[in-house]
């Protein structure tokens, strides 16, 4: 608060605040003051907690970490994180499913004050017209979608984030945008608020467009990945075969492209199954098109798309992918 105040910064000129919250990285820890909240939640387990998994590569069929209790309820196998207990992560209500998404909303109630006094510290000091404020996170986390119970996995239970933006008088109030957007247009779009150029070149897009009209054209798709612990260069060589030690977690490398409505995946294991979900009528991805005849079109152009997306933003795999199954007949 003192620096949004004027305090440590010369208030004569604009400032830059990133401002970052750990009460709900693990292991998320709740307030004192919040143990008690939520005493009525029960949460519906995911469809897809325990397997089979139809459609789904051979990576997240084997995930195991769920288990039945003896009442029932869904409980992580030996505690928290993927095959145990990760170290400082203690139930605070009991190791079920409900026990632990209850202790994470729990800790998110101190996260909803703190940002609730930064918008005030914003008003009190007459800066809140003037102020891009963007909250967001980077990840999502899975609580039993498709098995897991982490981050990682190419699903949006795992990977989407939140993403607010407010500036009274430049950013539309209450609208909703439909277009996925990456986390590369951030600072892009950071720039051209600020009207500056970029200092160097940059794979994100400007999304100031869509903060003065949600609902406007937007022909950019989003590609994600995960490259384990590998960065430019080093990730030209994938490690295509099970159980490489240079996948996370035992979680393999693969890459993703949403564009619109739909999402496509490929697992960069030697001959794995693709994915393609609808996200509007398959939010949860549950059902994989890519294995229905009679989306083959849509499949293979949304492959291409991912293609040229990575040629776009320089990535050296691109002439290394793995093949994939032949599952379409």
């Amino acid at each position: 608060m003192d620096f949004i105040n004027g305090k440590h910064r010369d208030e004569s000129k604009p400032w830059y605040l990133w401002l970052c919250y750990s009460g709900v990285h693990s292991p998320y820890t709740p307030a004192e003051r919040h143990r008690e909240e939520y005493p009525d939640i029960k949460v519906t387990p995911p469809a897809d907690i325990f397997p089979p998994r139809a459609g789904k590569p051979k990576y997240v069929q084997d995930r195991d970490l769920w288990e039945l209790g003896p009442d029932g309820e869904p409980r992580i196998k030996g505690g928290e994180g993927m095959e145990r207990t990760t170290a400082g992560n203690k139930p605070i209500h009991g190791n079920s499913l409900t026990g632990w998404v209850r202790q994470y909303h729990q800790a998110v109630i101190a996260l909803d004050e703190g940002v609730g006094k930064v918008m005030q510290a914003l008003r009190v000091s007459g800066q809140l017209d003037n102020t891009l404020v963007v909250f967001t996170s980077d990840q999502g986390y899975a609580w039993g979608q498709h098995g897991f119970k982490t981050k990682l996995a190419p699903y949006d239970a795992t990977i989407r984030s939140p993403l607010i933006v407010s500036m009274p008088g430049k950013v539309s109030a209450g609208a909703v945008c439909q277009h996925p957007i990456g986390g590369t247009d951030l600072p892009v779009t950071f720039f051209s608020f600020a009207g500056l150029d970029l200092p160097w070149k940059m794979h994100g897009h400007d999304i100031t467009p869509l903060l003065k009209n949600a609902k406007d054209d937007w022909d950019h798709p989003v590609l994600t990945t995960l490259l384990g612990a590998k960065y430019g260069s080093e990730t030209r060589d994938i490690p295509s075969e099970p159980g490489s030690p240079l996948h996370l977690r035992g979680i393999p490398w693969w890459i993703s492209l949403a564009e619109g409505r739909y999402k496509y995946i490929r697992t960069l294991q030697n001959n794995e199954i693709e994915e393609l979900y609808d996200l509007k009528r398959d939010p949860e991805e549950l059902n994989n098109l890519a294995i229905n005849p009679r989306f083959t079109k849509r499949l293979g152009n949304m492959r291409q798309k991912l293609v040229a997306e990575l040629e776009r933003t320089d990535a050296p795999l691109v002439d290394t992918l793995p093949p994939v199954r032949s599952q379409v007949k």
